[in-house]
C-alpha cells in the first residue's frame, strides 16, 4: 500500500494541473491526524506536495490543515519525520497568505471556486482516522484527475473566522508543547502584518488570552506574545473604528476588562480618569492605551509576573514601541492607582528600569537635558507618578541633573528615616 501511494503521489507531481487538490484535501486533513505514526507521516507527506504544487487552491482548507499540522511541531524526536514534515507544511501554507488578501472584500467569498469545508470536516478526527485503519482511503484519493485551467479560476479569498478560531483555541489549549504556542504566535503575527484589516475585527477576542500568555515560562514564548501585542498597539489599521470580535467568533468572558477610549487623547476604565496623550510621543491606536492599562492591571493581580518577568517585558516593549509613549502612559496610570503599595512597586520598577536599561539609553539622554519643551513636559509627567517612592523620585532629580530640588527633597525626607 505504502508503495502504491509513493507512486501514486510521483504521477500527481508529475502532472499537477490536472488534479483535483481540493476535493482531495478533506481526506488528507483527516489522515493527518491519525493516530498511527505511518499513516499520519504518509498523510503529512502529501500535504506537503498539495501544499507546494497547489498553492493558494488550499487556503479555503487553511483551518482543517493548522488543526492538523501545528500539534504536530511539539512532538519529540520519536515522531522527528513527522515533526519535520509538519514543519515544512506549516511554512508553505504561511506563505500563502499575501497582502491582497487583505484588500478583497467580504462579498466576493460567495465568489471563490473553493468552499471552506465545514468544522466537522475539517476539526473533527473521524473515527477512521482515531481508530488506526491500516492506510489512506485510496479509492477516496484515486478519483478521476481533473482541474479547470488557471485562467478560468476565480481566485480563492482567505477566509481568516476559520483561521484565527483554530489558533484562539490551541493558545487556550494549556496542555499543548511550547513550539506548537510559537507556532500559533508567528501565525498571528504574520495575519496582523499582512491583513491587518480584516485581523483587528479579531483583537478584542484575542487581547485576553494574549495578555494572559505574558506568564507563560517559555522567553520565547513571551517575545513572540510581544510582538503580537506591539503590532496590534501601534499598526495604524487600529486607528479605525468599530472593529470588534467578528461574527461567529468564539469570544471568551475574560476579567480582563478592555476600554477602547473615546478620543486619541483620552482613556476610560474602571478606576482610572482621563489620561492625556503626550503632545511629544508619536500617536499610537487606540489599543495602545488598553494595552497599557491592562498589562498594569496584569502586574498588579498577578505579582509574581511583575517581580520575575516585569522588568524584561517592559524592556522588549521600549525596543518593540517607543520607549518614552510607554513610560508616559504608565506614569499617567500609575497617577491615578488606587492600590498605594502596588503603584510605589511598580514605579520602583520603571526608575531601575529607566536607569540601567541599555535600551533605554536615549531616552536617559533625552531626560539629562530638559532644554526641549518636550523633554521638560516628560520629566514632570514622570515626576508626578515618581513621588509614589521617594527614593525613585530624589534618583529621577539626579538624572535630570535637577540637583538643587534633590538637596531640598532629601532635607525634607531625612526627618522620615527615608
Amino acid at each position: 500500500c505504502e508503495v502504491a501511494l509513493g507512486e501514486f503521489l510521483k504521477e500527481i507531481k508529475k502532472n499537477p494541473s490536472s488534479v483535483k487538490f481540493a476535493e482531495m484535501a478533506n481526506i488528507l486533513v483527516i489522515h493527518c491526524q491519525a493516530a498511527d505514526d505511518l499513516i499520519q507521516l504518509t498523510a503529512m507527506c502529501w500535504m506537503r506536495e498539495f501544499i507546494q504544487l497547489a498553492g493558494r487552491v488550499m487556503l479555503p482548507y487553511s483551518s482543517g490543515i493548522l488543526t492538523a499540522v501545528l500539534p504536530c511541531l511539539s512532538y519529540d524526536d520519536r515522531k522527528k519525520n513527522i515533526k519535520e514534515v509538519a514543519n515544512v507544511c506549516n511554512q508553505s501554507l504561511m506563505k500563502l497568505v499575501i497582502p491582497e488578501d487583505d484588500e478583497m472584500d467580504e462579498t466576493k467569498q460567495s465568489m471563490t471556486l473553493l468552499a471552506e469545508p465545514t468544522s466537522e470536516e475539517s476539526l473533527s478526527k473521524p473515527e477512521a482516522a482515531s481508530s488506526g485503519e491500516s492506510g489512506l482511503d485510496v479509492t477516496a484519493l484515486n478519483q478521476p484527475l481533473s482541474f479547470p485551467c488557471s485562467s478560468e479560476r476565480i481566485p480563492v479569498t482567505l477566509n481568516l473566522d476559520g483561521i484565527v478560531q483554530v489558533l484562539d483555541c490551541h493558545l487556550h489549549d494549556t496542555s499543548i508543547g511550547m513550539m506548537t504556542r510559537i507556532a500559533v504566535l508567528k501565525w498571528l503575527y504574520h495575519l496582523y502584518i499582512k491583513t491587518p484589516r480584516k485581523m483587528f475585527r479579531h483583537a478584542d477576542s484575542l487581547f485576553p488570552i494574549l495578555l494572559r500568555t505574558l506568564s507563560d515560562e517559555s522567553d520565547e514564548v513571551i517575545l513572540k506574545d510581544l510582538e503580537v501585542l506591539a503590532e496590534i498597539a501601534s499598526s495604524p489599521a487600529g486607528q479605525t473604528e468599530g472593529h470588534g470580535p467578528s461574527d461567529g467568533s468564539d469570544a471568551r468572558p475574560s476579567p480582563v476588562e478592555l476600554h477602547v477610549p473615546g478620543r486619541a487623547g483620552q482613556l476610560s476604565s474602571s478606576g482610572t480618569k482621563g489620561l492625556e496623550c503626550s503632545p511629544s510621543t508619536p500617536t499610537m491606536n487606540s489599543y495602545f492605551y488598553k494595552f497599557m492599562i491592562n498589562l498594569l492591571k496584569r502586574f498588579s493581580s498577578e505579582r509574581k509576573l511583575l517581580e520575575t518577568r516585569g522588568a524584561f517585558i517592559i524592556r522588549q516593549l521600549c525596543l518593540l514601541l517607543n520607549a518614552e509613549n510607554i513610560f508616559h502612559s504608565m506614569a499617567d496610570i500609575l497617577l491615578r492607582e488606587e492600590d498605594l503599595k502596588f503603584a510605589s512597586t511598580m514605579v520602583h520598577t520603571l526608575n531601575t528600569i529607566l536607569l540601567t536599561s541599555s535600551e533605554l539609553f536615549q531616552l536617559r539622554n533625552q531626560l539629562k537635558d530638559l532644554k526641549t519643551p518636550e523633554s521638560r513636559n516628560l520629566f514632570c509627567c514622570l515626576y508626578r507618578s515618581w513621588c509614589h517612592n521617594p527614593v525613585t523620585t530624589v534618583s529621577l532629580c539626579f538624572l535630570t541633573q535637577n540637583y538643587k530640588h534633590a538637596y531640598d527633597l532629601i532635607q525634607k525626607l531625612y526627618p522620615l528615616g527615608v
